[in-house]
């Protein structure tokens, strides 16, 4: 583990696009993979990933109600995290944010990298007037599971998929 004594939290931008690309990949294709069975990866898997993440990470960078925000230790980006702003009228705690992505180098985890991205995005979400903040991740993901826990979120929803 690279032992991080102080990690520095900013606004990622375009000029941040290529490592956040790399990030975004990491999560979404190498991370997936290690977190989710061979079998369950076509439930979940896009026909051009590349495009996809591609433009998914577009529309986060430039989405007035989005946040990209990459950690940095001694200069080194080491990890990011992305989040939205949603309002559902109809509930009780209609404005909600929304976590997006959130990843950490391996070799960055347990530094105290991946809780500092968090809560300076609940920060945000808090200031756009945000009530609640949710989060999802995989189902067989222990070690997001027991991060998320141990940053005081409760699991209150599960998802179920089917190949028909």
């Amino acid at each position: 583990m690279l032992m991080v004594t102080t990690v520095q939290v900013r606004e990622a931008g375009d000029s941040d696009r290529d490592v956040l690309l790399t990030f975004h990949n990491r999560l979404y294709q190498g991370h997936r993979d290690q977190v989710v069975a061979k079998a369950d990866l076509p439930l979940i898997e896009y026909r051009d990933y590349e495009r996809t993440l591609q433009d998914d990470l577009q529309a986060l960078l430039s989405d007035r109600n989005s946040h990209v925000l990459l950690a940095e230790a001694q200069g080194v980006a080491v990890g990011y995290i992305t989040g939205r702003v949603t309002i559902e009228p109809r509930r009780v705690l209609p404005r909600r944010g929304v976590v997006e992505d959130w990843y950490v180098l391996p070799e960055s985890r347990g530094s105290g990298a991946g809780a500092s991205l968090l809560r300076r995005l609940e920060e945000r979400f808090a200031r756009a007037g945000c009530e609640v903040i949710e989060s999802a991740t995989w189902a067989s993901n222990e070690g997001a599971r027991r991060a998320h826990d141990a940053l005081g979120f409760r699991e209150i929803r599960v998802m179920y998929r089917k190949r028909i």
